[in-house]
């Protein structure tokens, strides 16, 4: 039986998908591919052992979701300045209860450093969010701006719908618009070995909208809930260093580390969206399964 989700890129521009699902209809979900520049640190490996890749092991990976049923694959070459020339290619598997996700980073004369991490959007707008917005990402189900606008106008208290995990259980996020940025395990690290100590994390986050940091997360894992708590919506990425929340388009970050990757290299990361009717904790059970040593 064909799965209930699938993918679609709504705009003329590869830095843009939608994600569907026939069991919550009236909700799309939308990805930006990357935003801002990189945090960077530490040095460029000069070869695959150094950056500790095994190429075969990579292309072994990539060729499996290559073959998987229903994959959709998105190739995006990255050229923007602030950026080193790269080409990415994600492999999106259309799931009972999301997908699966296979990020492979290719490079070019120039390797990436030991901290690269690229900050991806996933965007939960709802129906009072920007119409350009709207076009990528339409999900009233999981929108905090939504549910706010609401609260304000009947003069309730607002409440969260995104949660990160702390110290081993489910925490809410504030529910205010500030952004939020909470560092895992590995943002400590890269934050400790910046080879430019002045650098403004925050700033190369997002230097257009006020931010400030909250308190350390376990893991890149992360979800919004319906109000209700009946529905989740997760992402998770290994190797992510930040997560943030409550950027103008409604939206949960994951910044991811690609490095390090020698010259001429490649690196393959997997990944998780989750979407499907059930309560935080079953999420976690399911994440847990699948990604057993985080």
């Amino acid at each position: 039986m064909e799965p209930p989700t699938s993918v679609e890129k709504p705009l003329d521009s590869e830095n843009f998908l939608s994600f569907l699902n026939e069991r919550h209809p009236g909700n799309r979900i939308g990805y930006r591919l990357h935003e801002q520049t990189p945090l960077r640190a530490g040095a460029v490996p000069p070869d695959a052992a150094a950056a500790g890749i095994d190429p075969t092991a990579t292309e072994k990976l990539a060729d499996a979701y290559r073959d998987r049923p229903g994959v959709y694959v998105h190739k995006r070459p990255v050229t923007e300045e602030g950026w080193e020339p790269q080409d990415w290619t994600f492999y999106i598997v259309p799931l009972e209860d999301g997908f699966d996700l296979l990020w492979v980073v290719e490079t070019k004369e120039k390797g990436l450093n030991e901290f690269y991490s690229a900050q991806q959007c996933f965007r939960m707008s709802g129906k009072t969010n920007a119409e350009w917005r709207r076009k990528v990402a339409e999900t009233p189900a999981f929108s905090e701006y939504d549910l706010w606008a609401e609260t304000e106008k009947e003069g309730r208290e607002k409440a969260s719908l995104s949660w990160v995990r702390r110290n081993g259980k489910w925490e809410a996020t504030p529910p205010i618009p500030t952004r939020l940025v909470f560092r895992t395990p590995l943002g400590l690290k890269l934050e400790a070995e910046k080879s430019e100590p002045h650098v403004d994390v925050l700033q190369i986050l997002d230097p257009n909208h006020e931010g400030r940091y909250e308190a350390d997360v376990d893991s890149g894992l992360t979800t919004r809930t319906n109000l209700e708590g009946t529905w989740v919506c997760g992402l998770y990425w290994e190797r992510t260093t930040h997560l943030s929340n409550h950027h103008p388009a409604d939206c949960l970050h994951a910044s991811v580390n690609l490095g390090p990757v020698p010259p001429q290299g490649k690196r393959a990361i997997r990944g998780r969206i989750y979407w499907m009717e059930g309560a935080k904790e079953d999420l976690y059970a399911l994440w847990k399964k699948e990604f057993p040593g985080e």
